[in-house]
């Protein structure tokens, strides 16, 4: 009788085991697809508020240049150079715009563009670590080069964003490391229709490799009568379709009263007669805003920038704008609210305004820190002119280096260090197009123009020492 008690309490045993044994597994598997009658656990929620934060808290500086094109070796260069070193060195990460590519031409096979394969020794030498290769010149090498500078900075340990196989790896976020936390970056070029040297750049698309577009479509401000003439104008033209046996397509009949298009120029009717406006392609600002969130999920802190060559006056020479156009405020506005930690612009060759907002820096235009153009003629030539720089515009011959501090996760301090790239004319071909410290002179006129500039942001820009000083005041770090 006892033994068949002690066989009937470890059949139930054994049973219960199985059971048990059974309901585990089917828990571990729950992850494979929740069968009927399953208990499924409640996911996961995160806050939206906290991811797209800057997660690093401990005291962490950001610095920031533009755009690079070096065509020959620097070294350490001269004491005002190595003075701009220091500081970009001593950052905890250091951000600029790899303008055109960089070529092994050992074993390089293509058009032979853009700087040598020392380029990215310079780049370490003044502690880059992370940058962007979306811009006008990134397919000056075609996309064999393009690729090609992709492996040198690989190699170097320089993380790149911008420009990829395809659609989706140009704007892709990409990560950095430091001690303090990860640091992402994404990057981008405004194209309108009317960009130049169209041919040296090609948009990534889905299937076929290139840079990452922001296509934005400009509009000509004009006064109502002024838009009442266009449209007559118009009207006057389309009477002659009967010549042509593929007339284009109609005007609409509901056409907007304060737009048009006429010989392939929008016009706008606004308050600014001569303004430039923008509208940013829907498609395109919704991958990057995607791009960006996706990208601060990922990393503890998010640059986004982009290379902009657009003017505010449409009676103002290419890329020779002090103003910043519409859309880019709009751009650093909506990237900032979905997660950026810092927005740079570069590619027009002028200094443009610094906002703070929501207690985030946005450099607006800082041009181009390394200004190197291309190779020399013999100076006993006398077609040769002047040399390089010396017919370059006083603008486009000042620079600017930016350093961003945090601590605790909020923005607490901005510096610009004006640099120099020759403007006096009196330096060596060698040396042209190198940034250095400034003469102090030099230095408080581009400051004073800065506080100019920023101003309309509501930014206040104190000069020290020949540095200029935004402090943050608490209000806007919240």
């Amino acid at each position: 009788m006892k033994t068949l008690l002690i066989q009937k309490l470890t059949r139930f045993v054994v049973i219960a085991l199985f059971i048990t044994g059974l309901v585990g597994a089917r828990v571990l598997l729950r992850g494979q697809g929740a069968t009927q009658g399953d208990a499924v656990l409640p996911p996961v929620r995160h806050d939206p508020l906290k991811e797209l934060a800057m997660k690093i808290t401990q005291p962490f500086t950001f610095a920031a240049v533009g755009d690079i094109i070096i065509r020959r070796p620097i070294g350490e260069g001269e004491p005002g150079y190595q003075t701009l070193v220091k500081v970009m060195r001593e950052a905890d990460m250091t951000y600029a715009n790899m303008e055109g590519p960089i070529l092994d031409e050992a074993s390089f096979r293509g058009p032979l563009a853009g700087g040598p394969k020392s380029v990215v020794d310079e780049l370490k030498r003044m502690g880059v670590r992370i940058m962007t290769t979306a811009n006008n010149h990134t397919l000056d090498a075609g996309l064999e080069g393009m690729f090609e500078t992709h492996r040198l900075l690989d190699e170097a340990g320089i993380v790149h964003a911008g420009s990829g196989k395809n659609l989706a790896d140009a704007r892709q976020a990409r990560i950095a490391v430091t001690p303090k936390g990860t640091i992402a970056a994404v990057g981008m070029y405004s194209i309108d229709a009317s960009s130049n040297n169209r041919s040296r750049f090609t948009d990534a698309t889905a299937d076929m490799p290139g840079l990452n577009p922001l296509h934005v479509t400009p509009y000509n401000v004009v006064t109502a009568e002024h838009m009442q003439a266009l449209k007559k104008i118009r009207d006057a033209i389309y009477a002659r379709s009967p010549e042509v046996r593929v007339p284009v397509a109609p005007v609409a009949v509901d056409e907007p009263a304060g737009r048009l298009r006429l010989f392939q120029t929008a016009f706008k009717v606004g308050p600014r007669p001569g303004d430039l406006t923008y509208e940013m392609d829907p498609t395109d600002l919704k991958g990057i805003i995607t791009s960006v969130r996706v990208g601060k999920q990922l990393a503890d802190f998010l640059v986004v920038a982009i290379h902009c060559h657009q003017n505010s006056f449409a009676f103002q020479a290419y890329s020779q704008d002090h103003q910043t156009p519409d859309f880019l405020i709009e751009l650093a506005h909506q990237v900032i609210d979905n997660g950026a930690d810092a927005f740079v612009g570069h590619g027009v060759h002028t200094l443009r305004g610094v906002e703070i907002y929501k207690g985030k820096p946005i450099f607006y235009g800082v041009s181009s820190f390394f200004y190197h153009r291309g190779a020399a003629q013999e100076v006993t030539d006398p077609s040769s002119g002047p040399g390089i720089g010396v017919n370059e515009l006083d603008d486009n011959l000042e620079t600017l280096l930016t350093t961003s501090r945090f601590e605790n996760g909020k923005l607490v301090e901005v510096r610009l260090y004006p640099a120099d790239l020759g403007q006096d004319r009196t330096r060596p071909i060698s040396r042209g197009g190198t940034p250095s410290t400034p003469s102090p002179e030099m230095a408080r006129r581009v400051l004073e123009k800065l506080q100019t500039l920023s101003k309309q942001f509501g930014t206040t820009v104190s000069i020290q020492n020949g540095i200029g000083v935004i402090r943050v005041a608490s209000k806007q770090t919240n």
